[in-house]
């Protein structure tokens, strides 16, 4: 039990510290993480709403959310790669376990998630919208998207350390899932026959339900939410398997 604790409090302190190092010298500091959505809300907005006159009722609450939600994923994914490479001396030196780092991270991604999250009810608010009882479904929905967003990192963190491109590779696969993904869409514009395949990705069935409990006041069906919850699972177990086979030995090599 108090080594639990002390796991704890190390994720605590290292998420912290990466917290203040992050903004550490700049003008806006914390403000850029809270700008970044907004500032691509605004392009996409403009783009879709007025040129390609997507007919989506409250557009600017609809991709707002999509933004948040997908930005937390793919920051994570990416700092977290780049956190346990930055971190690779204190790695080698110390007994410090390299899961350990990849969950600070995560939680001082959350930290930034939580508190844009709240800006958004503000403007949600704002602009004269009301929520229900539905919006208990976040309550199970962020929980999947924060072990979903933990599977990838945990899966991607040994390919990062192996393979000096495979950042690059990253990159340019979450711009494909960015499109892929419904985020500045409804999902009901894919085929039909495609629809099934579609919506294994878990990214994409976490968006829509948030966005349906938050934007439209109704619960996920209970089958869809245990298939969203058994891929966040698969996703996450195939994770840590790899990361606890070669974490460590990667960490060595660096």
């Amino acid at each position: 039990m108090q080594n639990l604790k002390n796991k704890l409090n190390l994720i605590y302190e290292l998420s912290r510290l990466d917290f203040k190092l992050k903004y550490y010298g700049s003008v806006l500091g914390m403000l850029w993480s809270f700008l970044k959505p907004f500032m691509m809300l605004a392009i996409l907005y403009v783009v879709f709403f007025y040129f390609f006159k997507v007919g989506i009722k409250n557009y600017e609450v609809y991709l707002l959310l999509g933004i948040i939600f997908w930005n937390f994923f793919a920051d994570t994914t990416k700092d977290s790669a780049q956190g346990v490479t930055a971190k690779a001396q204190l790695l080698q030196k110390t007994n410090l376990p390299p899961l350990i780092v990849v969950a600070s991270v995560i939680v001082h991604s959350l930290w930034t998630f939580l508190i844009t999250l709240a800006i958004f009810f503000i403007f949600f608010f704002a602009i004269g919208l009301h929520l229900t009882w539905s919006i208990l479904t976040l309550i199970l929905l962020i929980p999947l998207l924060v072990i979903l967003t933990a599977g990838v990192s945990l899966f991607i963190v040994p390919l990062h350390m192996r393979f000096k491109d495979f950042g690059h590779i990253w990159d340019i696969f979450l711009q494909m899932l960015f499109w892929v993904t419904p985020i500045i869409y409804q999902y009901t514009l894919i085929p039909e026959k495609y629809i099934r395949w579609y919506l294994l990705n878990p990214v994409a069935r976490i968006i829509v339900d948030a966005r349906n409990a938050v934007l439209y006041n109704f619960f996920p069906e209970p089958k869809q939410l245990l298939i969203t919850s058994i891929l966040v699972a698969i996703i996450f177990t195939i994770g840590l398997i790899i990361f606890k086979k070669h974490g460590r030995r990667l960490v060595e090599q660096l």
